[in-house]
């Protein structure tokens, strides 16, 4: 019996409208005029010397599986240009950063639909995300009304930092819950993270197939076959899920 469903957030329940270059430009004009009314100056090249630095900390989560913070990478790039006097106010210049890139996500268009349908069978709802900062996730769960269905809400960015697909981030949530992870769903758009990570937490895994073709999303050749890649089930919306799970049920 399935008891508890845990969601990935981007690609999975919303989805981002626009390209990210351009409106990472905007974000950093954003924390560059934020900056400077805090009397911090850079100089013409700051985007690509904080996005060198964001790179740099993005490629070591991913080999150690300890997430990155963007905030590290701020104060990193800030402390090369020779400012030292950072604490008190690295965390607002993020939120600064991140404010225009927040407007341009969206929740998909049977979000809130499934999550009532799955909240009415009594089932327990939260969600795991991969991000390098955890205001953005918490931010973005207000912002899009999701708070009333996702208990709890668990950001990578959070200590101890671990990212999926380790399995102990997945296990953060059975242990609140008190539910064995057999008898967890989990569901996301990546087999990278969202499926192998479900599979080595011992939870079955659903994929959302939307056709994105992002390179998160695809299974390298030589893994094509290997079992620990391939979902339970795929879907195309949110909304095939209580099917899937009704399936499972009679099985």
């Amino acid at each position: 019996m399935i008891r508890g469903i845990i969601f990935d957030l981007g690609g999975t329940l919303m989805h981002f409208d626009g390209t990210w270059e351009e409106i990472d430009k905007v974000s950093t004009a954003n924390l560059v005029a934020f900056l400077g009314a805090n009397g911090v100056t850079v100089p013409e090249d700051f985007r690509a010397r904080f996005l060198e630095h964001r790179k740099w900390h993005w490629n070591r989560a991913e080999q150690t599986g300890f997430e990155a913070r963007v905030e590290d990478a701020l104060r990193d790039t800030l402390v090369e240009l020779g400012h030292a006097s950072l604490d008190g106010w690295l965390p607002r210049a993020v939120e600064a950063y991140f404010a225009p890139n927040e407007s341009h996500w969206f929740l998909f268009p049977d979000t809130h639909a499934t999550l009532d349908i799955l909240r009415a069978r009594g089932l327990r709802i939260g969600l795991i995300s991969n991000a390098d900062d955890e205001g953005l996730v918490f931010r973005q769960v207000q912002r899009l009304d999701l708070e009333k269905y996702l208990d709890p809400v668990v950001c990578s960015a959070s200590d101890p930092r671990w990212r999926k697909p380790d399995p102990r981030i997945f296990h953060l949530i059975s242990d609140a819950w008190g539910i064995a992870p057999h008898e967890i769903v989990m569901v996301g758009d990546s087999p990278r993270y969202d499926i192998i990570g479900g599979h080595r937490a011992g939870m079955r895994a659903i994929l959302t197939e939307r056709g994105t073709n992002m390179p998160w999303q695809k299974i390298p050749d030589e893994l094509a076959n290997d079992p620990e890649w391939q979902a339970d089930a795929v879907v195309g919306a949110l909304a095939e899920i209580p099917n899937v799970l009704d399936r499972w049920r009679v099985q």
